[in-house]
């Protein structure tokens, strides 16, 4: 299980308790609002509301969202899997004070690469470290959605990998940073990309053949994969 759907459960839970507790206030105030005043019938009447706005929110709104990173991420980790030694496939890393967490890491021979999984649909077009994304609502209305930086993104997390081994190893490894695009509707459009940026069936291949003057051995790469596995959150 990743990150993104352990988070899409505890806010779906949250939600979910909140709109139960209304739920049961709103009873409350019905029963009091026989004995009391009628403005209580009112008060309980908007609480039931709140209520169910928060039940479907936990169970449609934020979840799915969610929902989709997670599709994304083990879509990513299904072509990962094909993977064989000395390769060595890490998933959803979270290291000390880190905000996110990085969706893959895979350890080779030819090197180290931080791979970061979006799930965006749309036109996203990319030129150098600059990203828009564009898409059509339900009524045909073009709007733009928010990508962020991804590759600045995955660079931080590229940063951090280098920083854990140098303290570790005592060594200066570059790491290669990757983003894959899940999402069947997306169309890219990627001028002049900072990082490499692919669809998944490209990334396991571009990986194996990917050109480097780093030559690790298997005792190196047994000895990255002994620091960096205690960070996953994978389960």
């Amino acid at each position: 299980m990743f990150e993104s759907r352990r988070k899409a459960n505890a806010e779906r839970r949250t939600a979910q308790t909140v709109a139960v507790v209304l739920a049961l206030f709103a009873l409350f105030l019905l029963f009091l609002g026989t004995r009391t005043s009628y403005l209580l019938y009112y008060a309980a009447f908007l609480l039931f509301i709140i209520a169910g706005v928060a039940f479907v929110s936990g169970t449609g709104a934020r979840g799915p969202t969610w929902s989709i990173g997670a599709e994304g991420e083990e879509t990513v980790a299904r072509h990962l899997s094909l993977f064989e030694k000395p390769y060595h496939v890490i998933h959803d890393v979270v290291l000390p004070e880190m905000r996110g967490n990085i969706d893959h890491i895979v350890l080779g021979p030819n090197g180290v690469f931080v791979v970061e999984t979006k799930n965006h649909n749309g036109l996203i077009t990319c030129n150098g470290d600059s990203w828009t994304q564009r898409k059509v609502g339900q009524l045909g209305t073009p709007y733009l959605g928010n990508i962020g930086c991804p590759s600045k993104q995955v660079k931080r997390y590229a940063v951090l990998i280098r920083n854990l081994i140098r303290e570790r190893l005592g060594i200066s490894l570059y790491v290669n940073c990757v983003i894959v695009f899940t999402n069947t509707n997306a169309v890219l459009h990627i001028n002049n990309p900072a990082v490499a940026v692919l669809k998944p069936r490209e990334l396991c291949e571009f990986i194996k053949t990917y050109p480097s003057e780093v030559a690790l051995e298997s005792q190196r790469l047994e000895e990255l994969e002994t620091i960096i596995r205690p960070y996953s959150q994978f389960r």
